[in-house]
């Protein structure tokens, strides 16, 4: 308090007892005193009223008037002053002092008994005290202020459980009044007994406790609370109570629930989706290595021309198609089977506890029986079957993937025999698939160990007898199972992804294989390189192909890709924008196994193929079926119309060839002329030749004869 000017107000009636006062504030050296002075009850409280003082001193006898320093001390109070009032007494007097202390003075001074230093010091410790009251009273409104607004549920008790403070948000969400719980047992807010029991021994005995707990409401409605709570002390650290803080988690469980929900069902239909019945599946296969004498079956069902219905009518008729076919499905099982929608049409079902009278044979017949009744959709009578794979029990499997990559291979044989029936996996198809998972392992590094090598199947103008390109056959030498060819190992890449780093692999080392061929001085050779749906679904592959042609140094006119016409067909949104990229990268593009899909003429004029390659199985038979040779001709006459070279693939006697001639077919390729090769031999049928490189030019390459 050193250099602090502190101001005091006297209020006494005798003049002389304020000479004294002034006397021994001028004693004081640790602050600076500023004594003011008045005579009257009225005088003094003008002076209060004006709120310019730190300290009141108040005679407790103010001479003849009708008013005491007790009654000018209650009045000081009510108006709201906050300065500290000490009482000055003539004479000492316990009951006195006492009353002054209770109606609200910090200290009563005795003036007989006053000097400087006890003057100094009552009044520094009356400011300090008032000061640390303000503080604890500011503190308690801010803590009772904020029990008062939380929007969370505060509830305290006593050690005996009784409730002590009920807080108005408790108040809204349990229904009662403060009053009405006020005293009463803590354990009539919770919903069950045992666990309000549990619930206050633990927090007793480990003063603190956090957890979900369930309470009850005045009208008895049960809801979910998180329950903070710990033991209340005091300021000496003495155990007085527990305060709870509890807060309405409806909503959340309510969200958790949904989301948990969202995670494992299908949105379209409702029905559990991969991860649940994957989740059931993993459940029940561990059940069953426990427990030899428990069955269940797998069902893997894919419908059967959905894609006609999504195309005629639209998805939104195909999502509708998919919720009744779904209630169908929950109509043929029992509430303890699981069917699942795995996305688009796909379902698959899981029967628990099936025996002779309730098996997977009898489900899937009433499934395709069910399937029968045609379903009518926005006036159309829509007719659907359905393809299902089957595995029976589980034993042989260790993992639940296993057993619906198994039920999903057998479906596909189902389809592949008809259609709307069901197939049935068994030991041989099970040995096959281990034998496919092994295969699908090392062909993952394939690559990586060199493994995979390209053959080299050349192509004949038949116009000069001269070969103008050599398709790339990727093969697959394994060093266990010796050579395997694409239509073996293709669908298997495919299937894993791994097409993408196959197909890469065979570009690169085809071109790279060519150059080497240019630089040679074979200039005029092009080699041509098929690909897969799935790669030409990538947007990247124009730079993917541009990248190794720069890398490779070969002239992108000496580079064919060879699409499949099912390709071309199924990828139509992709085509035209992949196309225009290959075009001005100048790379030729032709289609392959032309004749066995859909492709239209109308495809043809509007897609920049430079070359058409015939399907082998039109010219097996052209020159012993009037028919077949008809369809070629038409074709290649097509074709010329629309300045597209025609290669015929497969060429195998002299009598198609003769044909194909007659017809004006541009090229052939097969057995006829040149088996498939690797690099080394056609490098050496090339050397073999006396002739160099004809200059004429060809829409496939520029056309190289050998001897």
């Amino acid at each position: 308090m050193n250099n602090t000017r502190i101001r005091i107000l006297l209020v006494d009636d005798d003049e002389d007892d304020y000479v004294i006062a002034r006397e021994l504030f001028s004693e004081i050296s640790t602050w600076k005193p500023e004594l003011d002075w008045v005579k009257t009850y009225d005088a003094a409280m003008e002076m209060i009223r004006t709120r310019q003082h730190d300290v009141y001193l108040f005679d407790y006898r103010l001479g003849l008037g009708e008013h005491t320093g007790l009654e000018l001390l209650r009045e000081t109070i009510t108006t709201g002053c906050k300065a500290p009032i000490i009482i000055l007494t003539g004479q000492g007097d316990y009951r006195v002092d006492m009353e002054a202390i209770r109606k609200g003075a910090s200290d009563y001074l005795i003036k007989g008994q006053i000097n400087s230093s006890l003057l100094e010091k009552s009044i520094r410790h009356a400011i300090e005290r008032k000061r640390a009251e303000e503080a604890i009273r500011s503190a308690k409104n801010y803590s009772e202020y904020l029990v008062a607004c939380s929007l969370d549920m505060i509830v305290a008790a006593n050690l005996g459980l009784e409730i002590t403070e009920f807080n108005p948000s408790a108040e809204k969400m349990f229904g009662y009044c403060k009053s009405e719980v006020l005293g009463k047992s803590i354990r009539m807010l919770f919903a069950d007994a045992m666990e309000s029991k549990q619930v206050t021994e633990k927090i007793l005995k480990e003063k603190i406790f956090s957890g979900e707990i369930n309470k009850r409401k005045k009208s008895g409605e049960i809801f979910p609370s998180f329950l903070s709570a710990s033991i209340l002390k005091d300021i000496n650290d003495k155990e007085i109570g527990i305060v709870g803080i509890l807060r309405d988690i409806t909503e959340r469980n309510r969200l958790i629930d949904q989301l948990r929900y969202n995670a494992f069902h299908d949105p379209l239909t409702n029905l559990p989706n991969r991860n649940l019945f994957m989740e059931r599946l993993e459940r029940l296969l561990e059940h069953a290595k426990r427990n030899r004498n428990s069955a269940f079956s797998v069902l893997f069902l894919d419908l059967d021309r959905f894609k006609v219905v999504n195309d005629s009518l639209g998805h939104l008729s195909g999502d509708k198609l998919l919720i009744l076919i779904a209630q169908k499905l929950r109509e043929c099982l029992r509430r303890s089977d699981t069917v699942a929608r795995f996305g688009g049409d796909e379902f698959a079902i899981l029967l628990d506890n099936v025996d002779d009278h309730f098996n997977a044979k009898f489900v899937a017949e009433r499934i395709l029986e069910t399937l029968k009744d045609p379903f009518v959709l926005d006036g159309h009578k829509i007719v659907v079957s359905a393809s299902i794979g089957i595995v029976i029990k589980g034993e042989l499997y260790n993992r639940p993937e296993d057993i619906l990559r198994d039920a999903d291979t057998v479906m596909y044989r189902a389809k592949m025999l008809g259609k709307a029936r069901y197939a049935i996996f068994n030991i041989e198809m099970h040995a096959h698939a281990m034998n496919f998972l092994q295969l699908e392992t090392d062909l993952r590094h394939a690559i990586e160990r060199s493994e995979l090598v390209i053959y080299y199947q050349p192509i004949v103008s038949l116009a000069t007898s001269e070969i103008v390109a050599v398709e790339s056959l990727v093969r697959w030498q394994h060093p266990q199972r010796g050579l395997i060819l694409p239509d073996e190992f293709i669908p298997l890449a495919e299937e894993t992804r791994e097409i993408d780093k196959v197909g890469y692999w065979v570009i690169q080392e085809a071109c790279a294989q060519n150059k080497a061929w240019h630089d040679m001085g074979f200039s005029n050779i092009t080699v041509t390189v098929n690909i897969s749906l799935l790669q030409f679904q990538r947007k990247e592959l124009p730079e993917q192909i541009g990248t190794i042609i720069k890398n490779t140094g070969l002239s992108a006119d000496a580079f064919e890709l060879e699409i499949t016409e099912s390709t071309v067909m199924e990828s139509k949104g992709l085509v035209l924008e992949i196309f225009k990229e290959l075009n001005k990268m100048k790379i030729h593009l032709m289609m392959d196994d032309f004749g066995i899909g859909f492709s239209s003429i109308n495809s043809l004029k509007h897609l920049p193929f430079s070359t058409l390659k015939i399907d082998r199985s039109l010219i097996s038979d052209i020159d012993t079926n009037p028919d077949a040779s008809a369809i070629v001709k038409s074709i290649i006459d097509m074709a010329h119309t629309l300045k597209i070279k025609v290669i015929a693939e497969g060429v195998e006697t002299p009598g198609q060839l003769e044909l194909l001639r007659s017809y004006n077919c541009d090229y052939a390729q097969g057995y006829l002329f040149y088996c498939p090769m690797k690099a080394e031999e056609i490098t050496s049928l090339l050397r073999q030749s006396k002739k160099y490189p004809s200059e004429k030019k060809s829409n496939i390459t520029r056309e190289f004869s050998p001897s």
